[in-house]
């Protein structure tokens, strides 16, 4: 966090703990020169846009937009806002509040329901994400929305927030959504039924912009669940039934690639973009049980397709992430209430089994999990 009133904080931990002192300095120094790089990186690409059009109004919505996301930083380099990553609540009916992360360890502690079990019912998805970064929304009909993370409201009590999130068409609901902290050159689209498909960061954008569906898939029914960067490296699908596949990104077909043969009652739950061989990955199931492989384990494929392999012995996978030993994951289940586990507690295995129990949740089960950095 960067705020002015952590700073007594920092100096109480330097002094309690002088050894750790450099620790701090630099994880700060850090996070400020990012904060910096992307307040420049956004300054730029104003003066682009103003350049590519000088007979343009300055007040253009991109322009603008652009504006606010330089505003926004400027105020957290300078201290005057928080810095703070929250926990970003989203629901079938495109309803959005966050919750910062302080706040969830409060209610957690408590054993305190962060929402009202009716509101439960709507919720679609938990990201964690910064004030300076946007939330991509995939609906079902297949189109994609922008909504910045600081116009995403509070929430307050434990009910939706009164005002609905992004306009939605009639018949039209959530089907899946990310955080982005930086715009990769190209976006990897990937449905429910495990189509895959790459977009130009440019196109991509514009058929955001229009409204245009995303990606047409071959499958009937079928909506995008999730994007991933895909610049480089291959892509891990993770299926609900515990299946996974991994292969080069590059050899998706430039009009889509099937990732890989489905159940009639599977489907995709993650998408993982794979660059480095050291990497773990860690699935995890809503009644609480984990398994944390290497990726090197899973040999990629040289294209898409096939029924892929076992990667835990499941039928109720909730999510995958790439993720280190002093991550941690933040469920939320039916009740409402919030659990946090720690991934070290979770044994590297080298075969597909049914994994290690994570979290004890009885006749609780998760509905939501996200990984906590």
């Amino acid at each position: 966090m960067i705020r002015k009133d952590d700073v007594k904080w920092w100096i109480a931990e330097a002094q309690k703990h002088p050894q750790a002192a450099p620790s701090i300095v630099e994880a700060l120094s850090e996070r400020l020169i990012a904060l910096d790089e992307e307040n420049e990186r956004l300054r730029d690409e104003i003066i682009r846009l103003e350049r590519r059009a000088p007979g343009a109004s300055a007040d253009s919505e991109e322009v603008s937009a652009l504006r606010d996301k330089v505003a926004t930083l400027q105020a957290l380099v300078n201290g005057e806002v928080s810095d703070e990553p929250c926990a970003v609540l989203l629901s079938d009916g495109l309803q959005a509040a966050h919750v910062p992360l302080a706040q969830m360890h409060k209610l957690a502690r408590q054993e305190q329901a962060v929402l009202s079990k009716g509101a439960m019912l709507g919720l679609r998805r938990v990201l964690l994400a910064r004030p300076h970064e946007e939330v991509l929304l995939l609906t079902s009909q297949g189109r994609g929305l922008k909504v910045p993370v600081s116009d995403v409201p509070l929430l307050e009590g434990s009910d939706w927030p009164a005002l609905d999130g992004p306009a939605s068409g009639e018949n039209e609901w959530l089907t899946g959504a990310v955080a982005v902290a930086h715009q990769p050159r190209f976006w990897t689209v990937v449905t429910r039924r495990g189509f895959v498909r790459q977009l130009m960061r440019i196109d991509f954008d514009r058929r955001v912009e229009k409204s245009e569906p995303l990606i047409e898939s071959p499958f009937r029914r079928d909506v995008p669940m999730t994007v991933v960067d895909g610049d480089e490296g291959d892509l891990m699908l993770v299926t609900r039934w515990g299946r996974e596949v991994r292969f080069p990104q590059r050899s998706i077909e430039s009009s889509g690639s099937v990732g890989l043969e489905l159940n009639d009652d599977d489907e995709v739950v993650a998408a993982l973009p794979l660059r480095d061989e050291g990497a773990q990955v860690l699935v995890v199931t809503a009644d609480g049980f984990a398994v944390r492989r290497g990726a090197s384990q899973f040999e990629p494929r040289l294209r898409p397709g096939g029924k892929g392999q076992s990667f835990i012995q499941a039928f109720d996978v909730l999510g995958a992430f790439c993720c280190a030993p002093e991550d941690r994951l933040l469920y939320l289940t039916y009740s409402g209430k919030a659990v946090f586990a720690s991934v070290s507690d979770i044994p590297l295995y080298t075969r597909s089994s049914k994994g290690a129990r994570v979290v004890v949740f009885d006749r609780d089960p998760a509905v939501a999990v996200v990984l906590v950095q």
